[in-house]
């Protein structure tokens, strides 16, 4: 059945080749590169699910558990007896838990292997307000707007390359640039008034 419907669609088009060829062929390449997009779109997620599925599961728990199963399969091979294969699965697990280390950080039994004395933690500059508002007197105040807008800018948009520091910093130049625009702002009324 499904052969005489393919040798009538071919006997159709054809025979509208023969007599037009032009407009034909012209429909046919539509349909083509059309029905080609649709599959292409459709095919797209699950060409990518491969790669995103290794990006969720490549980790040290994955490459970890890789290894020991990879040297229990390795032995199951070379292992001569059934009974042998197990006392060696037994061991390679039994010997397996120092890979996971690393991964136990929170466990408690993790840790009687640390330190008494926890390691030294970089204390970060405090971020010198007044000087910061001394090198903003030169700049005007559509100058500083913008400074702060940018500054804005980049604190929402996410920068992954800024770092918890960083961001505090900005915080606070933005915070000064806000402070030093109202003190002038201030002034500048105040001395408006003034006869």
């Amino acid at each position: 059945m499904l052969y005489r419907a393919l040798l009538l669609f071919l006997g159709l088009v054809l025979g509208q080749v023969q007599r037009y060829p032009l407009r034909t062929l012209g429909a046919l390449q539509v349909r083509v590169v059309r029905y080609s997009l649709m599959m292409v779109t459709a095919l797209k997620p699950l060409v990518c699910l491969p790669w995103r599925a290794w990006r969720v599961i490549d980790g040290p728990t994955a490459r970890a558990f890789t290894l020991v199963m990879g040297l229990i399969v390795l032995t199951n091979l070379l292992a001569s007896s059934s009974a042998l294969a197990g006392w060696a699965t037994l061991f390679i697990v039994g010997a397996s838990r120092g890979l996971t280390g690393p991964l136990r950080r929170g466990h408690p039994t993790a840790w009687r292997w640390q330190s008494a004395t926890p390691a030294a933690t970089p204390v970060p500059a405090p971020f010198d307000a007044a000087a910061y508002a001394a090198t903003l007197a030169p700049f005007s105040d559509p100058e500083l707007r913008r400074q702060a807008r940018d500054i804005t800018q980049a604190l929402r948009g996410g920068d992954p390359s800024l770092t918890e520091e960083d961001r505090y910093i900005r915080v606070q130049q933005r915070r000064v640039i806000y402070e030093t625009l109202d003190a002038r702002r201030a002034a500048q009324g105040g001395s408006a008034r003034r006869p």
